[in-house]
């Protein structure tokens, strides 16, 4: 991920913001009576093919790396349908090949959020949702990233977007103009209609944008998209500060986590999700699918 990406981290304070008034409330009036608790890891994409040797098998074909995925992370943000809305069969074939617990959370079409701006764009709706519904009980969150240039003065269009997504269908909203975390007013008005609707707001923990991580909840799941720096030792603390903030989440009423695993480059990403597991089965979900890393085995010499 290239949003916020800093060369330099040196003076960045990556402590996380403490928890708004607005999630406080929202979690008050939802409470979790039967302690239901899941966590999931994800990624950004399968098709690395430096993952060979790390959670594939070092001669794995490109055909078989979503298989492999699926055996270490359980979800996926699946940015390809940014760009395009992929084929019936494929999607199909995608839903065939994943785990029965595995969700996919197709990333919305660029036409729709940055071309078109969220206008005139009911067809669009129609036509993305009633194809991600193939995944039927694989589907997650279908999620909405608005451009960095979208500001607080365009809410019409985005809470007419929101009120006109299909009720039975899960959205997440991720926001980057500094205008939305800003006004109050705005955010709040936003924050409501997303909790009515049952959606939820995507927080984004990056180096060169502090704002992005707001802390709004505003629904008993969140989605966090954490974007490491290549496997600094901060991203280790602040992997550990999150499992704290999550817990206290957790005892408020929170029923689901969705953390994908980002680095500059998709090479370290098993590495990060590994490690975000092993804090996760500590403290917070026995039972977290995540990495486990393939040990490497040293060629010896025959001579």
């Amino acid at each position: 991920m290239d949003f916020g990406r800093l060369k330099d981290i040196s003076g960045v304070n990556f402590k996380l913001p403490e928890q708004d008034h607005y999630s406080k409330m929202m979690l008050r009036n939802h409470p979790n009576f039967i302690n239901l608790f899941n966590f999931r890891i994800g990624a950004p994409a399968w098709s690395c093919s430096e993952w060979k040797g790390k959670i594939y098998p070092d001669k794995a074909p490109p055909n078989t790396f979503l298989h492999y995925y699926s055996q270490h992370f359980d979800t996926i943000e699946l940015n390809s349908t940014h760009y395009g809305i992929p084929k019936s069969d494929t999607l199909i074939k995608w839903k065939s090949t994943v785990h029965d617990s595995f969700k996919f959370n197709p990333k919305f079409l660029q036409s729709v959020s940055h071309k078109k701006r969220l206008l005139h764009c009911k067809n669009d709706i129609y036509e993305f949702t009633e194809e991600m519904r193939l995944f039927e009980d694989k589907l997650g969150y279908t999620w909405l990233q608005m451009p960095p240039d979208f500001t607080t003065k365009e809410s019409l269009p985005l809470l007419k977007f929101i009120e006109a997504f299909p009720d039975d269908m899960k959205l997440a909203l991720e926001l980057r103009h500094p205008s939305w975390f800003t006004d109050e007013q705005k955010l709040d008005e936003l924050s409501e209609l997303l909790t009515a609707k049952g959606y939820a707001m995507i927080i984004t923990d990056v180096a060169g944008r502090r704002d992005v991580l707001h802390m709004r909840v505003t629904t008993p799941t969140i989605m966090v998209r954490f974007v490491g720096n290549e496997m600094h030792t901060t991203d280790f603390s602040r992997v550990d500060d999150w499992m704290k903030r999550i817990q206290s989440f957790k005892r408020q009423g929170l029923q689901e986590v969705y953390f994908f695993a980002h680095q500059p480059e998709d090479i370290l990403c098993p590495e990060l999700g590994h490690y975000i597991g092993t804090q996760v089965k500590k403290s917070l979900d026995p039972n977290i699918i995540y990495p486990i890393l393939r040990e490497k085995t040293e060629q010896r010499s025959l001579f």
